[in-house]
This record gives C-alpha cells, structure tokens and sequence, in this order.
C-alpha cells in the first residue's frame, strides 16, 4: 500500500532495523536474540538462463494446447467481467443473500473483534507502528466510521457498479493504520501488516457494498476480495460503460508484461502506473499498442479513455504459454521485494504467482490455499520429505505445477544438478515470493524477502538448521494444465477467503 503518510512505513521500517541491530542496548534488554537474518541468496544463481535455458528445445513450444489455453482465458474473462464478475447481479447476490451466522455483516463484526485487544493472549494482541498496542478508542472510532447498521437488508442495485481507476490498497477496515502482532514474534511484526489484504489494480471492476461516514472509504467487491478501499479511487460505472468496456474486452485484452509501466493518455497526462497482473480492454481503432482506461468525468463516474503503452511492455492475451514467454515476464519480477498483502505494491507468494500467470489467461485466486484449485490438485502430505521432493522431479512439469506448503504458495521450474553439491544429484528448483526460511521451532527466520529461483533441498548446507520447505504438515501439488478436481472450488471462492488475507 502506498499511503498519504508515505513516511510511516519508512520510519517504520528504519527504526525496526534499528532495534535489530543494537542488540547490546538497554532498550533490548527484555527480548530474546536476534530472531532475523540475511540468508546468502547469491549462493544460488538468479540469472533466469541458467534455470530456463534458451537453447533447450522445448523452449518455444507450448506447455498446453491452445485449446485448453482458450478455455482457460473464457474463464479469465468471466471473472473478471462475465457470470463471476462483480457487475454480475448473480455473483454478487450470491454473496449477499447467506445466512446471519455467515453474513457479511457478520463477518465485518468478526474482523472488527479479530483486531480488538480486549481479552487477547500475548502472542494474539495487535501494534500499531509505534510498538504500542492499539487501544479500545481507536478500533471503537474505526467501527464507528463503518456503520455496520448500513449492511442490514441489501439488495443488489446497478448503481452500485464501479470501476478501480487507481491502484488501491485492499484494507480488512477503513484505516491506513497498520496492525502488527509482536515484532518480539519471529516472522511478526514489520512488513506483516494483518489489515492489508491485497492490492486492486486499476481497471478492475467493483462492486460497492457500502461507505464510511467519513466518506473516505467504499467497502467493495473485487473478482478476489471484499475489501475497504480508498473511496478516491473508484468510479461508479454505468451501462453504457459496462457495455462499452465487455465488448471491447472480449474482442481483445491487453496485459502489463513490464511491471510499473506508465500509463498516459493522449495528450501525455500520466494516470497510474501498471504493473503485471494488470489488464485492459485494447483500443479497437488503433493498431499501434493503446488501450482503454478507466477515469472519472466530472459528475465522479466512470468515463474512457485511450491510452499509450510503451512497446514491448504489454501483450495481446492469452500469451502462448512456453518456457520462453515465461521467462520473460518472470524477468521483470525476479528480485523485486515482498510485499505482504502487495504491501507498497509489491507481490507476496499468491499475489506473485497470480501476476506470472495473468498474461497467459490463466486465473489464480487470490488466496494462496484457493489456488491448488485452479489445476488437478494431489495431496502427498503423507509421504516423507526425500519421497514429495522424488515425486515433484518425476511427476513436476515445469510453469505448470504449483505447490502448496501450508500459507505459502510456489512454482515448480524444473528439476536441475545442485551445483553445490559433490556429486551434482538432481535437485527441485522453484520460482517465489518468499520472505524467508525458519528452524524447527520456528524462532527465527533467515529472510530472503523477494522474488527469487531458490532449490527446495532436504536441508541447506548454508543452515542445516534452516527447515526445509518440503518438510512441511501440508504439501500439495496442483497441475495448471489439467482440470480442476472440483470446478466449483476453484469458479466459487468463500466469503472467508474473500475477506481475510492470503
């Protein structure tokens, strides 16, 4: 999230390392050791080539065929504009009309609870930036702000549309204000952030549940989230620019294959970076690469615009899915930060693997447990870690296998010899997001916090304390390129996973 108070994260995140640091002060006196370090990521090489080989045969061709790519891009389609989309009265009302135990007004109680400190055991109680722990006035004004009485009796209602035409940080409540549990936690505190949720980028259709009183905030659903949003950045959305917005969609979307691209319009007035995940409708009239975007006229609705985009930045959809295409968008991620919840815009393990796929039309959830759905899912949890690491390298098809450990979310890239070790045995090598790697107990991490190609070994010769990631409770594989088990696991998301972080 990038806020008003751009400032806060900063010194927040200066002053945290300070107090890691000065470990011999008198300020550390009551804390346990250091509980983070730098992992030696340059042990493991990063240069894309080396892992996905240009020369290699296979390297442009299809790791599915364009039937089933097509499929998948209708279903892309849907989500984001069609039956599963936030402008379809069905989807929507679905949402709406559940039971009082499951409601949404329930569920907003719920998370207002969850962020309560009232009552709370030690490890559970949260912290704003300043290390303090929130008090009962601030989460009692931000429920004030909310009205929760505004979510009895919904209806679905056209006017209720919108459009992002910012990117926007997706809030759990109507606050800037981060809330962390204990930085005294290994793996706790900054950049963990328990009300970022995600990031909406701009483009993307809304749907409008309800405002704050202060007019500040709309509580909205997303294609992936019901969220609070910055009320700035969403316009409301007629039929006219529906209409307008799904043909030219449907006839041609665009997606952002170089993150942080610039997007101005035709007199050179910039509006919003685009990063990769980002999609728009392509400029019907034109040939030479623009795009339609989102703005809002002077009555706050939404109006559109044609825009440039630099050449080579963005591609026609669905992107052939070769080992090619997929090293080059990863070539624009790799190394950039992890961001918690895309906290400054940044991607965490689902966000990162959402965004990889978003140009070859292939629709991730959000939630990092939803995305095992979005492929024929097998759960080897009861094998041994020697056993699931054997069956990724016999079984594993590279950019097409995803696996998930339990809250983190990685790409199988192929099975390589492990330059480090003697005799050079076949290792996993893998593409993520990841903040860093923990012992057994977990009272450390050892950070990595960024997107990298790291090997998933038994143990590494760097820490042979370090757990590894396949020595997990939970270890499931899913294959993008078969069906789904269950199509309405992954076509259906919970209201759970719609509104609590991934």
């Amino acid at each position: 999230m990038k806020s008003q108070n751009i400032t806060i994260g900063q010194l927040f995140s200066v002053t945290f390392i300070l107090v890691m640091t000065l470990a011999t002060s008198a300020c550390r006196a009551d804390q346990e050791p250091d509980k983070i370090s730098l992992f030696p990521l340059a042990n493991y090489d990063q240069t894309i080539a080396t892992w996905v080989n240009p020369s290699d045969p296979n390297y442009d061709k299809p790791l599915f065929s364009a039937d089933i790519q097509q499929k998948r891009f209708d279903t892309f389609y849907n989500h984001l504009y069609g039956s599963a989309s936030p402008w379809s009265p069905d989807f929507v009302n679905k949402i709406l009309h559940r039971s009082a135990s499951d409601s949404l007004k329930q569920t907003e109680l719920n998370i207002i609870r969850d962020f309560t400190n009232q009552n709370k055991a030690e490890d559970e109680i949260p912290y704003g930036e300043n290390f303090h722990p929130h008090t009962l006035e601030w989460i009692n004004a931000i429920s004030a702000n909310i009205n929760i009485s505004q979510f009895d009796n919904f209806s679905y209602q056209y006017t209720r549309r919108g459009i992002a035409i910012d990117n926007l940080a997706l809030r759990s409540l109507p606050t800037e204000d981060p809330s962390f549990y204990s930085h005294k936690l290994a793996g706790q505190g900054y950049p963990f952030d328990n009300l970022q949720m995600s990031a909406l980028w701009a483009g993307t259709p809304v749907y409008i549940l309800g405002e704050s009183e202060d007019h500040a905030w709309l509580f909205i659903i997303t294609p992936d989230c019901i969220a609070w949003v910055k009320s700035t950045g969403i316009a409301r959305a007629d039929n006219t620019f529906i209409t307008h917005w799904q043909i030219a969609a449907k006839k041609q979307l665009v997606a952002i294959t170089h993150t942080q691209t610039s997007i101005m319009d035709e007199n050179g007035k910039f509006h919003f970076s685009a990063y990769v995940g980002s999609v728009f409708p392509a400029d019907d009239n034109s040939n030479s690469g623009a795009v339609l975007i989102p703005v809002q006229d002077a009555n706050q609705n939404a109006a559109i615009k044609r825009a440039t985009i630099e050449p080579g930045h963005a591609i026609i959809m669905p992107l052939a899915a070769t080992p090619h295409h997929f090293a080059d968008v990863m070539s624009t991620l790799i190394g950039r930060p992890y961001g918690w919840g895309n906290l400054y815009f940044y991607n965490d393990c689902s966000a990162e693997l959402k965004s990889l796929l978003t140009p070859f039309g292939l629709w991730l959830p959000r939630h990092s447990s939803e995305q095992m759905h979005a492929g024929k899912m097998v759960d080897v949890s009861h094998l041994s870690v020697d056993k699931r690491l054997n069956y990724l390298m016999e079984n594993g098809r590279p950019f097409m296998t995803i696996i998930y450990i339990g809250g983190h979310v990685i790409l199988y890239t192929g099975k390589h010899p492990n330059p480090n070790a003697a005799d050079h045995a076949n290792m996993v090598m893998t593409y993520q997001n990841m903040w860093g790697l923990a012992p057994h107990p977990s009272t450390r991490r050892a950070i990595i916090g960024r997107a990298a190609l790291f090997p998933m070994l038994e143990r590494f010769p760097e820490d042979s304390s370090l757990a590894s990631q396949a020595d997990k409770k939970i270890f499931q594989i899913s294959f993008l390129d078969e069906s789904p088990n269950d199509l309405l696991k992954y076509e259906i998301i919970d209201l759970k996973s719609l509104m609590y972080s991934s």
